[in-house]
């Protein structure tokens, strides 16, 4: 497992940093993407509680 932990880091921090960006590009109340931002800033668990809960694009 430990020959694999470069990957793994190197897949966290790619999806964090999704994350991020969708967050800067929402539509959402500066308030909102601010609190999602710090949010962002927990390795992982911050990942995992935006894909869940985070802000969603309105299907038009």
């Amino acid at each position: 497992m430990i020959q694999y932990l470069g990957l793994w880091v190197l897949l966290a921090l790619t999806l964090n940093m999704w994350a991020l960006i969708s967050v800067l590009r929402s539509k959402a109340p500066l308030t909102t993407r601010t609190l999602w931002l710090v949010i962002l800033l927990l390795p992982g668990l911050g990942f995992v509680a935006w894909y869940l809960l985070g802000p969603r694009e309105s299907a038009a």
